[in-house]
């Protein structure tokens, strides 16, 4: 029973009775008590021709228990390959790798030195680390600050945890130059990319933006400095932005004391914005946060999608719902943003429009079509209704300025951050000679446009009725002639490419090559800069995102030259930098 009790107490037990027995038994006391905590500190090496199942409840610790890797159980039934805390009861992912999968998979730590996950039938659901470059791994190990490390023959790290983040990052551990971390998807079964990113900029720059925007960042240190990283600083817990040896920006300045008593985490969350949480390790039940980089979450871009309104009264929870006179995309998520219900080809008839106002809201983006100053409120409003062109401004009365819109509405947001803010809407009144069906099609010079739908997507065209011009000669030539070009092209380019044009028209445009699409037929580049225009209409006839995608009536108004055409806010960010450029 004497071992049970805490060492102060043995010390002071002995200290009474005999000074001289203290003297010769302490050391053996102190051995006896350390035995297990020496034991659990132990090394923990993973060898080849090991794995875990899905159901086993068998994982691989690291030495003091504080993290565990192994499937992770998702409310949905399936299982994911993870890293998260051993020690509390709220089982927290620090680090997973998608696709989610079914029961009675493994992790395999095989012969080969790969770390694969494998169906139930032996198939390959994903691979973890290949032994490629870096060589075939001999030993693994769960560290006990989160990492999780694979080591050659040489015991020379051939692949770790930290070089590949998700959407977490821990003590110790560094966000390198170019790196990014991604949010999850929404609801507690989807570990897929989210719709938020930390980026650490080639230039210096640390910023949180909109992954599948071409939108600027909602957030950023403005640190432009060459070789700059953001280390999570393990000895105090606080994070910083690095180049060589100097702190050049400190995220944070506080942080809980003692720092060893917590464990410590920095995630980006679903919602976009950047939190850090302590978790405190002896006698903590939940999470918390302890500093967070965008104090109003409404703030963050996109975060209820396109055409949706943010409100959030106490700065924490957010609330998506539709601005007036849109429908959500999904109706059981409407975060993912909303559309017009019918189809509005004209902005222009003020007697079927109405103007509402919103007071403490701003349609908040940089998509400003216009700024008038020096301004009242009603000469804002009699601006939006006598333009044809936006249906939204914000007017801010301490500047006396009216910022008229352009579409997609994104931002929409009524929170702290844009109290004295007045938004004004135009809406239809009710159905009447605005709604049209799509108008047939008109002509512009038929040869080039039919090329430059053609060259966006074959959908675009059999879109504009061009069904039989699929089974044209031309259309063959142009697929073939597509496939020779890529066929010259760099090793960089993807294959699956030369099955999405779209993709192929995109990359030329932002990479300014599109002359290669048609560089072989002289009609159209005597009007290349037609071509270039009716490529752009394409790309936005085919978005991603179908709210955003224009009425006929706006592509006639684009391809007669009266509405400005820029490349579509696609999600090129991504695949450009996939793509090498």
């Amino acid at each position: 029973m004497l071992f049970h009790a805490p060492l102060p107490d043995l010390v002071l037990l002995y200290s009474t009775s005999n000074a001289m027995s203290l003297h010769i038994f302490l050391p053996c006391i102190l051995a006896l008590v350390s035995l297990p905590h020496l034991n659990s500190l132990k090394a923990i090496e993973i060898e080849l021709n090991t794995s875990i199942t899905t159901g086993s409840n068998s994982t691989w610790k690291s030495p003091s228990g504080d993290f565990e890797f192994g499937f992770y159980t998702l409310p949905s039934g399936l299982f994911l390959v993870g890293i998260w805390y051993g020690r509390i009861l709220e089982r927290t992912l620090v680090w997973y790798r998608s696709p989610s999968v079914e029961p009675n998979s493994q992790i395999q730590f095989t012969s080969a030195g790969q770390l694969v996950v494998a169906y139930p039938n032996g198939t390959i659901a994903h691979t973890i680390y290949s032994g490629g470059n870096g060589g075939a791994a001999t030993s693994a190990h769960m560290q006990d600050d989160g990492n999780f490390v694979m080591k050659d023959s040489n015991l020379r790290p051939v692949w770790e945890s930290f070089n590949s983040p998700a959407n977490t990052i821990l003590p110790g551990q560094t966000l390198q130059n170019t790196q990014i971390i991604y949010s999850k998807g929404k609801g507690d079964s989807d570990y897929s990319l989210g719709n938020h990113m930390l980026q650490m900029q080639r230039d210096g720059n640390l910023l949180l933006k909109a992954s599948q925007w071409s939108d600027p960042a909602y957030w950023y240190t403005s640190t432009l400095t060459p070789n700059v990283s953001l280390v999570f600083n393990a000895t105090t817990a606080l994070m910083f932005l690095v180049s060589g040896t100097r702190n050049i920006y400190s995220l944070n300045k506080n942080t809980p004391i003692p720092v060893k008593g917590y464990y410590h985490r920095a995630t980006i969350d679903e919602s976009g914005n950047f939190n850090q949480y302590a978790y405190h390790k002896r006698n903590g039940t939940s999470w918390r946060r302890v500093w967070r980089a965008v104090d109003d979450p409404c703030r963050v871009n996109a975060v209820c999608g396109v055409y949706g309104l943010c409100t959030s009264p106490d700065n924490e929870a957010i609330k998506c719902e539709c601005i007036p006179g849109y429908i959500p995309l999904d109706h059981k998520d409407v975060s993912k943003g909303c559309h017009p219900p019918v189809v509005i080809n004209n902005y222009c008839e003020e007697i079927n429009f109405k103007l509402l106002v919103f007071e403490d809201t701003d349609f908040q983006f940089d998509s400003n079509f216009f700024h008038i100053t020096n301004v009242d409120l009603e000469s804002c409003k009699k601006a939006v209704m006598d333009d044809c062109n936006i249906v939204a401004a914000t007017y801010d009365a301490s500047t006396s300025t009216c910022a008229k819109k352009r579409l997609p509405l994104l931002n929409a947001r009524n929170s702290s951050s844009s109290k004295g803010q007045i938004a004004l809407l135009k809406v239809p009144n009710n159905v009447g000679p605005w709604i049209s069906k799509i108008p047939k099609k008109k002509s512009f010079n038929v040869r080039i446009f039919l090329k430059a739908m053609l060259a966006v997507t074959a959908t675009l065209a059999g879109f504009f009725g061009a069904l039989a011009v699929y089974h044209h000669p031309f259309t063959r030539r142009l697929t073939r002639r597509k496939r020779n070009i890529e066929s010259r092209q760099d090793e960089k380019d993807h294959e699956d490419d030369d099955l999405v044009l779209s993709n192929w028209v995109l990359r030329c445009i932002v990479s300014r090559k599109l002359e290669v699409v048609v560089r072989h037929d002289l009609e159209v580049l005597n009007n290349f800069k037609r071509f270039e225009e009716m490529a752009l209409v394409g790309l936005w006839c085919v978005h991603p995102n179908p709210a955003l995608r224009p009425s006929m009536k706006q592509v006639v108004q684009m391809l007669d030259g009266t509405v400005e055409v820029e490349v579509p806010p696609l999600v090129y960010d991504r695949m450009m930098a996939n793509q090498g450029l």
